[in-house]
């Protein structure tokens, strides 16, 4: 009985049950046999696994790595291009801005150019308004012999200087000669209208210079004294017509217009 319960109960030497997977003419998958062997040999197994998990996790660190790396390209290449962008707007706005600068500042100069043209020109313009427009003496060197007011029981209506035959007389000022001819006791006479409408009248002239309706500018000769008319001694007789109108003393008008 004891013999027939040892023979179908015998044990190992060592007490210990070999596993279906090792014995001879008997093999699993290498993956079953791993675990086989985690689940046979217990802490042997447990001691070399976490070497394949640590190869495991430095591929996927080095995989990380380089994801990161490519990352970093290419951050810093859009980093890059958006400089260069940036740049590139940067510089086409200051190009722009001195195009505007230039266009500005040549506007200003065209301005400036211009403004100094018309002023030199008004300048120009009112220098020869002033020299047109001026007054000057009719004779020169000549004496003062008779003024203007009641005279051997007439008017007389200006102002006589007294100067030898041939003294040249000019103008006044810019105007039309509107009358050249004899007028009875006046004898040769020359009638000017001036630009501001005044009118002078010189008499008892020798020659005339002037025709109707030429153009006069100041000290332009116009004719020569004489003692022509109702004259007793060669003189120039000056009238002051101020508007065509009938005649004022001259001594105030002279003195007003700077020449007496």
């Amino acid at each position: 009985m004891s013999s027939r319960y040892e023979g179908r109960h015998r044990g190992s030497s060592n007490g210990r049950r070999i596993p279906q997977s090792l014995r001879s003419g008997f093999a699993l998958p290498t993956a079953a046999a791993a675990t086989l062997v985690v689940t046979a040999t217990g802490a042997t197994v447990a001691q070399s696994a976490p070497i394949s998990l640590d190869l495991t996790g430095a591929e996927a660190a080095k995989t990380r790595a380089a994801d990161a790396a490519f990352e970093r390209a290419e951050a810093t290449q859009r980093r890059q291009q958006y400089e260069l962008k940036v740049s590139a707007v940067r510089s086409r706005v200051e190009q722009e801005q001195r195009a505007s600068r230039d266009q500005a500042r040549k506007a200003v100069a065209k301005k400036k150019a211009v403004e100094a043209a018309k002023a030199k020109a008004l300048a120009a313009a009112e220098k020869e308004r002033r020299e047109r427009h001026k007054w000057v003496k009719p004779i020169a060197g000549a004496t003062f012999t008779s003024g203007y007011g009641w005279r051997w029981g007439r008017m007389h209506n200006g102002n006589d200087f007294a100067t030898p035959v041939g003294t040249p007389l000019v103008a006044m000022s810019s105007g039309t000669v509107t009358f050249v001819g004899q007028d009875g006791g006046y004898g040769n006479k020359i009638e000017i209208e001036y630009w501001d409408g005044t009118v002078s009248w010189y008499a008892h002239l020798n020659t005339f210079n002037v025709s109707v309706g030429q153009q006069v500018s100041p000290g332009d000769l116009v004719g020569t004294t004489g003692n022509t008319g109702s004259s007793t001694g060669p003189h120039l007789h000056l009238e002051i017509h101020p508007g065509g109108g009938g005649a004022v003393n001259p001594a105030p008008w002279l003195h007003e217009h700077g020449l007496q």
